[in-house]
């Protein structure tokens, strides 16, 4: 759970006529507005980000821009977005207007955007986060992520996966150079805090051992099933926010999948909450330590992701969720496979992997005897 000392509440924020509901689950303190905002936490920057964000990858064009106006009226003023996303110029657009009508100022938004892959190259680090600026539409990016430790073949700025042969062309470009570039950035007053996205203990050690800074921020891949628990402990030590992508797992009602969200336990406590599966979840997650960064584009989840911060679950819950059986991961970044800083499990480690993992009958051997073979068991919700 996130130390209630590392929090900050109305009292230091600027919108002090909004009514902001306290993480660890008090009543609202301040405020004549019906708007439900985020706490905030501080990074080893010494700036804050508020402990939820709105996620827009595969967001374009009007449904991008009325899902950025929504979730500002509603009360988020943490907003993820990427280069790959290819939505930045959208996002800039949508915060610009609001903005200038009054609803927000600049200093109480917190947006988040990546370097791609592409423009590993040190010598393209500052170019590119001009372009994005100028996309944006801003004079600072308040936090810049690079999106993942390995880098492509830069051909243009507009291919984004340069192929031969149906494969993806990598490049030889040490992240370390990529992160010292990005180090520039800061210094320049271009962003305001760096860190990285997709990065195992390893890669994240490495970047701590050979730079002048540490990441404030590790955005990775976090649900009731994938919890990456070594990795969130790691990084909490160290004093890096882990965000969350993907907090919810990608629900999809035609297939039921991930198992957790659809079962008979996640009914239960619907009705025990009287919440939606997706706010038992990100409250969840919150109390777990780790900052959720849900995707949604209809009105109506972007204001239930937000409702989550007037309960709490019980230690019981928290439990039954914990034990959800693992699961593998959403995003497995395959077409990298082959270069020296894949992050990730390769897919011959990962059946070794369940190959020891399971006894002569089949069944898990580190099963919890106590947890419920799928966990327990709307909004909606998609990658980093």
């Amino acid at each position: 759970m996130i130390p209630a000392r590392c929090l900050t509440t109305c009292e230091d924020d600027e919108e002090d006529n909004t009514r902001v509901a306290l993480i660890l689950g008090e009543k609202p303190v301040c405020g004549i507005k019906n708007l439900l905002m985020a706490p905030k936490i501080k990074l080893s920057s010494g700036y804050e980000m508020p402990v939820l964000g709105l996620g827009t990858a595969n967001m374009r064009g009007y449904q991008c821009l009325t899902a950025i106006h929504c979730a500002v009226e509603t009360g988020f003023r943490h907003f993820d977005t990427a280069y790959v996303h290819e939505n930045e110029r959208e996002v800039g657009e949508a915060l610009r207007t609001q903005i200038q009508m009054g609803n927000v100022s600049r200093e109480n938004i917190f947006l988040t955007t990546k370097l791609w892959n592409i423009h590993h190259d040190p010598r393209d680090v500052r170019r590119i986060c001009e372009k994005q600026l100028e996309a944006l539409g801003f004079d600072y990016i308040d936090l810049y992520l690079m999106h993942f430790p390995v880098g492509f073949t830069h051909l243009c700025d507009e291919i984004l996966y340069p192929k031969q042969d149906d494969k993806v062309q990598l490049s030889d470009v040490d992240y370390i150079d990529t992160w010292r570039a990005m180090e520039e950035l800061v210094k320049l007053g271009m962003v305001r805090s760096i860190g990285v996205s997709n990065f195992n203990m390893e890669q994240v050690q490495r970047i701590i051992q050979c730079s002048s800074s540490k990441p404030v921020v590790n955005q990775v891949e976090v649900w009731p099933g994938f919890m990456q628990k070594d990795l969130v402990d790691y990084c909490r030590y160290n004093g890096i926010v882990v965000t969350a992508y993907a907090p919810i797992g990608q629900p999809d009602r035609e297939t039921h999948t991930p198992i957790y969200f659809f079962s008979e336990g996640m009914r239960r406590l619907v009705k025990k909450y009287k919440r939606t599966p997706a706010q038992i979840v990100l409250r969840y997650l919150i109390d777990y330590g780790v900052v959720p960064i849900p995707k949604a584009a209809n009105p109506l989840h972007i204001k239930e992701n937000l409702n989550i911060f007037d309960f709490q679950l019980t230690e019981e819950d928290r439990r039954l969720l914990k034990g959800i059986k693992p699961k593998d991961r959403l995003m497995k970044f395959e077409e990298a496979a082959e270069h020296p800083f894949y992050p990730f499990e390769r897919e011959d480690e990962r059946d070794r992997r369940t190959e020891e993992f399971e006894k002569e009958d089949g069944t898990p051997k580190r099963a919890s005897a106590a947890a419920p073979a799928d966990g327990p068991a709307e909004g909606e919700e998609g990658g980093e």
